[in-house]
C-alpha cells in the first residue's frame, strides 16, 4: 500500500510539470511560471538526542522538483526524492544505511531573482536497509546484512537556501529535522544536511497566479 502510494504521487508531480489546465488564466510572462528540475547531491546524517554515540555517515540523494510561482515572492514546490540516511560506530566499526522515499512540500521565499529560502515539511517511507560489519571470510572483507528500518516512516520539517549559478543549474543546502523531535518520546530522530546540484530543463512561462510582467 504504501508503494502504490508513492506511484500515485510520483505521477502526480510528474503530470504537474507537464500539463497546464485551462482554469489558470492565459497570460504569460518574461519570467518562468513553473520549473520541473532533476536534483542530486549528498546527505549527511546524525541521530538527534543520540545516546549510543553513532557519528553521522554520508550518502546521496537524488529526484525532481517541480516549483510553481505563487508571486513575485513566493513559490510552493514539491519533491520526491530517494535518500539515502547513513550513520556508523568506529569500536566495533558498523555502518547503517537507511534508504527513504522523501515527498518534501515546502514555500520558497524569494530573495531577487537567483535566491530562495526554502521552508516547509516532509514525509519519507523507508525502502531499505543495510548493516555493515568488517568480515575476513568475505573477498572484499565485509558484509552487508539486511536490517529492518529503525524508523519505517518519518515526517518532519525543514530549511534551506538554494540559488541559481545560471538559467539551468542551481545549489542547494538544507536542514531536515524529525518531527518526532518535539512530539514523541523515546523516538529516533534523524537530522539530515543536504547538499545537491539542480538541473532545471524544463520550464514554462504561462501566468497561473496574480498578472504578467
Amino acid at each position: 500500500m504504501q508503494i502504490h502510494f508513492l506511484k500515485k504521487a510520483l505521477i502526480v508531480v510528474f503530470m504537474l510539470s507537464l500539463f497546464e489546465t485551462p482554469l489558470f488564466a492565459q497570460n504569460y510572462s518574461n519570467k518562468p511560471s513553473s520549473i520541473f528540475s532533476f536534483t542530486l547531491g549528498l546527505t549527511s546524517t546524525n541521530l538527534i538526542k543520540d545516546t549510543t554515540g553513532y557519528k553521522s555517515g554520508i550518502l546521496f540523494n537524488g529526484g525532481f522538483t517541480y516549483s510553481l510561482t505563487l508571486n513575485d515572492h513566493f513559490n510552493v514546490a514539491v519533491e520526491a526524492l530517494y535518500t539515502g540516511k547513513a550513520f556508523k560506530m568506529d569500536s566495533p566499526l558498523i555502518k547503517y544505511r537507511y534508504y527513504y522515499m522523501d515527498i518534501p512540500l515546502y514555500a520558497q521565499w524569494k530573495l531577487g531573482d537567483n535566491v530562495r529560502i526554502n521552508g516547509g515539511g516532509y514525509y519519507s517511507i523507508a525502502t531499505n536497509s543495510q548493516q555493515i560489519v568488517l568480515d575476513s571470510g568475505k573477498p572484499n572483507g565485509v558484509r552487508i546484512n539486511k536490517v529492518s528500518a529503525v524508523k519505517p516512516t518519518d515526517y518532519g520539517f525543514l530549511l534551506g537556501v538554494e540559488f541559481d549559478i545560471n538559467k539551468s543549474i542551481g545549489l542547494g543546502a538544507r536542514y531536515s529535522m524529525s518531527g518526532s523531535t518535539f512530539f514523541e518520546k523515546n523516538a529516533v530522530n534523524f537530522g539530515v544536511f543536504q547538499f545537491s546540484v539542480k538541473y532545471s530543463p524544463i520550464k514554462t512561462y504561462k501566468v497561473f497566479f496574480g498578472k504578467k510582467d
